[in-house]
């Protein structure tokens, strides 16, 4: 079985690996189509793991055929198409509980983005999202291509926040309602003429960049939620510092008086809580994308940009780290050994 690793800075390793057969309560997956988690999984490959640490199986997005299943699973059973939020690897033993079984119809590509929908779902909850409020999504990488179609979902009007070009034709073409190049000196107004006077509601920032985080401040409105996605893994370049500082602290009528508020999103509880306990865990909030995945009215496939073979994945991190921004939605193909 092979398996994808980080063993150090910018250092990749695919080993084979003997799968042991699937015991109590787990299931035997055969990969059929893994997606790319491209800010995440490029910080690692380019750091040399998991949050530094070296060896780490990297990837969190695949779809697959059930091979096998342990003593005491009743969800799904041998033949079974489901997803799971683990590694890049041709194959996979998984916790029955954290699977998320799909009928056997489904596109497994799309099915292989069951995961990264449910980040902009959990912004939108954290940010106490009400139906037919305005969102701004700020980033359209493939996090923030995926928020703006679940905010749509939900029945918010949807404008996004995109300084490159190309990201921005991919976002249209994902079915995105509005997308601002964020440096117009004209989008101040752009939003406002969208929004009307309520102005953003809610923001949803996946960027990544202290940049974004600024633009998000400076659209704010009276009462709006600043929803923090993306994580800033290095310290903002001097001006940027300044204009937050002037943003966030200074600017009294704009931030302090208006009452903006941030909230720090990661995710809902991995653990499988009782709903009365805990209403939304990441396991219900998959069900939740997976339903309209199916259904036809969440289209994550129409946000991929690059397919690649499995053992392109070297070299898709490398065009990556070194800053190719085209390549927005990427999938792997675990059946046919040539590029799709």
């Amino acid at each position: 079985m092979k398996k994808y690793y980080v063993t150090g800075p910018r250092r990749l390793e695919l080993r084979d690996e003997t799968l042991p057969d699937p015991g109590p309560g787990q299931v035997l997956i055969r990969t059929r189509v893994s997606a790319l988690s491209t800010g995440t999984e490029v910080w690692r490959y380019i750091n040399g793991g998991h949050y530094g640490g070296e060896g780490s199986a990297c990837g969190y997005n695949s779809v697959g055929v059930v091979v096998a299943v342990g003593p005491g699973v009743t969800q799904v059973r041998p033949g079974d198409v489901a997803f799971a939020a683990e590694p890049h690897a041709e194959a996979m033993v998984v916790d029955a509980r954290k699977v998320v079984p799909l009928p056997p119809d489904v596109d497994y590509e799309a099915a292989a983005f069951t995961y990264l929908p449910t980040l902009g779902l959990h912004a939108l909850r954290s940010a106490a999202y009400t139906p037919g409020e305005n969102v701004l999504v700020i980033g359209q990488g493939i996090v923030g291509v995926l928020a703006a179609q679940v905010a749509r979902l939900v029945g918010a009007r949807v404008v996004a926040f995109e300084p490159d070009a190309t990201r921005r034709l991919v976002a249209q073409r994902a079915g995105v309602e509005r997308i601002l190049d964020p440096r117009a000196d004209e989008s101040n107004v752009q939003v406002e003429a969208f929004f009307g006077e309520p102005g953003p509601d809610v923001i949803i920032e996946t960027s990544q960049s202290w940049s974004g985080l600024a633009d998000a401040i400076r659209v704010a409105h009276a009462g709006t939620r600043i929803a923090v996605v993306g994580i800033y893994r290095a310290d903002p370049a001097p001006d940027i510092a300044a204009a937050l500082l002037r943003a966030s602290l200074m600017d009294r009528d704009h931030f302090h008086n208006q009452h903006v508020r941030f909230i720090g999103c990661s995710n809902d509880p991995a653990e499988d809580y009782p709903p009365d306990a805990v209403r939304w865990t990441i396991k219900r909030n998959m069900q939740y994308v997976a339903e309209h995945i199916i259904a036809g009215t969440l289209a994550p496939a129409r946000a991929i940009t690059h397919r690649f073979c499995w053992n392109d994945l070297e070299q898709v991190y490398d065009r990556l780290a070194s800053g190719d921004r085209s390549m927005v939605g990427i999938t792997l193909d675990w059946d046919s050994p040539d590029i799709a």
